[in-house]
């Protein structure tokens, strides 16, 4: 890519350099008298030349710095396409849906210091909140914690997720280039398998194919104590995803042996869920924690603001308490 800056440092040089050989001839075509004047002239073109092959260094390593980013990005996006394995994100209708890495969003993996990032990546550390793949051998960790990303790995990996942070890239003077944003096309082209994959991931989402209940006017929904297969802890909703239409009464018994809440997330992306208490809020507040005790219920009316949520008309609820208790409603009119 032709640097301008470059261009222009180099013109203005070859017409200093061709300016000072011409006087330095005119001179020794006019006598000793003239030489002196030669000499001075001389003397200033080299000192003029000292900064200008500074500015001329400096702009080749910032271009080579550049370059160098921009590889990093490239090959860190096969790094995760490799090893970002475990709800990573979901492909609809050909576009990135929710993507993250080991439970951090795109926002939050911004907002961490760089040194962070980096313990993220090379340790596997997850997001607060976040339970970890019970399968260990899901979390890419480092090579001195007996992983398989190399030191030239991390790196890769920490430009490509930085590439997604529009505030590092101004301050480090790289250009806009969210590696996100090509992650489908190169998942299409270099692993068919795993785009498929994450396209029918898309399709039936997190929560799997919903049940269809929109012939009942009103349904309850138990939470339950976990039984063995069941990733969802302490306690499962009964139904995963349910398809229930606007107006349909439903009702949460909590039937297992602790507290929970039943609390709208703002967003369907499952790591760090957000309350949407407008929608429905069984806690109450983002203060308050009024938990559906032990054989008590929640009872709550599905509205149109519900339905208009999400491009998609579905709602993803969760325990405030216990934020690996997910689920999902998916509305119809």
């Amino acid at each position: 890519m032709v640097n301008i800056g470059q261009v222009v440092v180099g013109i203005i040089l070859l017409l200093v350099v061709i300016g000072g050989l011409l006087y330095i001839f005119y001179s020794r075509t006019n006598a000793v008298e003239k030489t002196g004047y030669g000499a001075l002239i001389m003397l200033a073109l080299v000192s003029l030349m000292i900064p200008i092959f500074w500015i001329v260094e400096n702009s080749g390593q910032a271009s080579a710095q550049t370059q160098q980013f921009e590889l990093g990005v490239q090959r860190g996006m096969a790094v995760y396409a490799q090893y970002c394995v475990s709800n990573c994100y979901t492909i609809k209708s050909n576009k990135l849906v929710n993507p993250s890495y080991n439970g951090y969003t795109i926002s939050q993996l911004n907002n961490l210091s760089d040194d962070d990032l980096n313990r993220v990546i090379a340790s596997g550390n997850y997001a607060p909140g976040v339970t970890p793949p019970s399968n260990s051998s899901q979390i890419p960790v480092g090579y001195q914690f007996g992983g398989p990303l190399s030191s030239m790995d991390e790196q890769y990996l920490f430009d490509f997720l930085r590439s997604a942070d529009p505030e590092y890239l101004s301050k480090s003077g790289y250009p806009s280039q969210n590696g996100f944003d090509s992650l489908v096309s190169y998942l299409q082209n270099n692993a068919p398998a795993t785009y498929s994959t994450a396209v029918a991931l898309g399709s039936t989402g997190s929560f799997g194919a919903p049940v269809d209940m929109t012939n009942q006017k009103a349904i309850t929904i138990d939470i339950a104590n976990t039984v063995t297969g069941q990733n969802c802890q302490p306690s499962c909703y009964q139904y995963p995803n349910v398809k229930v239409k606007v107006g349909t009464v439903i009702t949460w018994v909590n039937k297992s042996s602790i507290g929970h809440t039943v609390t709208a997330a703002t967003s369907e992306s499952t790591a760090s869920p957000q309350p949407a208490e407008s929608i429905f809020d069984s806690a109450g507040s983002a203060s308050s924690y009024n938990l559906i005790a032990p054989g008590q219920s929640f009872t709550y009316t599905v509205t149109q603001a519900a339905y208009n949520l999400n491009p998609d008309h579905a709602v993803m609820y969760y325990c405030k308490i216990h934020p690996m208790m997910l689920a999902e409603l998916t509305i119809v009119p």
